[in-house]
């Protein structure tokens, strides 16, 4: 090997980090050195390009202060260096996958989930496919924020298919998993090994699939993934924190397969939903909580499922550690900085029911076709309150006015954000709901 090889190696194993080093340096191969001008050989196209696009800076800089010159670099292709790593590494080759069950999370079971109205819908579709996957809701796409449940539910799914149906093949992995697998698949010259790991699955379960937007050679091959399944009849489940189509940087055409099955959202648990999770994490864990504290819990920290049950693990912890019985006061000295961060999200069930007590008329009526001044102006208000006190997108708000298109929520609010300034009738009216919600405007 050449001398100044050799010594810009050892540099870049310190200033890239061994991950880098060894998946994008090691395999590369000094093929001539003609003064100033050096020429690397690489395995294949695509790690050309992945070099030349976030290393080769690097390699240039390290071999121009050890050789004392401008260096120039030019990088060939040279298959058989694939080859030769391949027959080099024969005796290390990486043991084959789980073929039945790979990377589900063991404690995420539906006998654990706490169902309530903020995510009824989305568990009864998760049922559903579990019991029938491939059958019916293919793709199911489910939404909402951080730390509310969705990927216990998808797990769920992937542990009741493999209880009911061991002979039915399951996968569940992040989409930057995904990503990741394809970088090196490309990389090795393993995408046939690729190709047949993910489209011979019974169940593809992908997490948080708005990672892969924007990135185009993801979204191309999870496109060719997702269509072969879908043609076999294979269940394909999703998960994401947004409505398809407030991805940005998701390609129309999976835009629109994602919206080919059932979309269902997870919001932000009602005041009994949130005891109901503080008194099942307490059961599993064996935390003795008085009613009267998963009360307090409940009130103060109101948006985040995973928040949550976090605060009782401390606070059960610490009573344990210190043989403390749990009270409201060391809930508060225990966790104060959580329930000073804590803020309160309105739901859009909040918002609906507040709407439909102060104008005295049903749920239903804010749900259904008519547009009979009564009706439509309430549910203008609402859609305006949901859109200001929720992070839920246009589209999915829409959703839960009756299906009503995304367009129509953007119109309710700019025609309620205009009357509110024309009308001191309005402003007051709204003044009296975010009153009676709680909340400042």
């Amino acid at each position: 090997m050449d001398e100044l090889w050799e010594e810009a190696l050892g540099q870049l194993r310190e200033k890239l980090g061994k991950q880098n080093f060894e998946t994008w340096i090691q395999p590369i191969r000094m093929r001539a050195r003609d003064g100033a001008e050096i020429t690397l050989e690489v395995p294949n196209k695509f790690f050309r390009d992945w070099l030349m696009e976030h290393f080769l800076t690097s390699i240039q800089e390290t071999l121009s202060i050890l050789s004392q010159q401008n260096v120039k670099l030019s990088v060939t292709v040279n298959q058989q260096l694939q080859k030769s790593r391949a027959l080099e590494k024969k005796p290390e080759r990486e043991k084959p996958k789980p073929s039945r069950v790979n990377n589900l999370i063991p404690k995420y079971n539906f006998e654990n989930f706490v169902v309530g109205a903020s995510n009824q819908f989305a568990h009864a579709a998760s049922l559903a496919v579990a019991n029938q996957p491939g059958d019916h809701y293919n793709p199911l796409f489910i939404y909402g924020g951080v730390g509310l449940g969705k990927t216990h539910l998808i797990n769920a799914i992937g542990h009741r298919v493999v209880e009911k149906r061991p002979a039915l093949k399951v996968f569940y992995l992040s989409s930057e998993s995904f990503m990741n697998e394809l970088i090196g698949s490309l990389r090795r010259d393993r995408m046939d090994e690729f190709k047949s790991r993910f489209r011979n699955v019974d169940v593809l379960i992908l997490d948080d699939v708005q990672f892969i937007a924007g990135k185009e050679r993801t979204q191309e091959e999870f496109f060719h993934t997702f269509n072969s399944l879908y043609e076999s009849r294979k269940q394909i489940i999703i998960t994401s924190d947004r409505f398809p189509k407030e991805i940005p940087g998701l390609e129309d055409r999976l835009r629109n397969r994602f919206e080919w099955g059932l979309i269902a959202d997870i919001q932000p648990p009602d005041m009994e939903t949130r005891v109901a999770i503080l008194q099942k994490k307490a059961e599993l864990e064996g935390v003795q909580l008085p009613h009267e504290v998963a009360l307090f819990l409940a009130s103060h920290i109101d948006s985040n499922v995973r928040e949550l049950e976090g605060s009782l693990t401390r606070l059960g912890a610490f009573g344990s550690l210190t043989k403390t019985p749990i009270t409201i006061e060391l809930a508060k000295e225990v966790l104060q900085n959580t329930l000073r961060g804590a803020h309160r999200e309105l739901t859009i069930e909040n918002i609906q029911k507040t709407i439909c007590d102060y104008f005295d008329i049903k749920i239903g009526d804010l749900k259904a076709k008519r547009r009979t001044r009564n009706i439509a102006l309430p549910r203008q208000v609402a859609m305006y309150l949901c859109r200001k006190y929720t992070s839920t997108s246009f589209p999915a708000i829409g959703y839960k006015f009756g299906g009503r298109d995304h367009s129509t929520v953007i119109h309710a609010s700019k025609t309620i954000e205009k009357k509110i300034k024309e009308d001191p009738h309005m402003e007051a009216t709204i003044d009296k709901l975010e009153k009676n919600l709680n909340v400042k405007r």
